[in-house]
């Protein structure tokens, strides 16, 4: 709260499996059968996000787990 007047926000991104060079034929098949896993996600698509906090647009978003699907 102290650095709230500065202009500092904190939050938590929480991605989604994101092909990040790891990501097998089972990994995949896993999140193709599974209800809580939409797709794997790409670098870019959890990095927008983050380039979106950081930017004037999420100055109003602070104190959240942000999950991604």
């Amino acid at each position: 709260a102290e650095m709230a007047a500065d202009g500092v926000t904190a939050n938590v991104i929480y991605p989604p499996v994101t092909d990040t060079g790891w990501i097998t034929d089972a990994v995949r098949d896993f999140v193709a059968g599974d209800h809580e896993h939409h797709h794997i996600a790409d670098p870019a698509e959890v990095a927008e996000v983050i380039a979106w906090l950081c930017a004037d647009a999420g100055r109003l978003v602070t104190g959240n787990v942000i999950r991604l699907r």
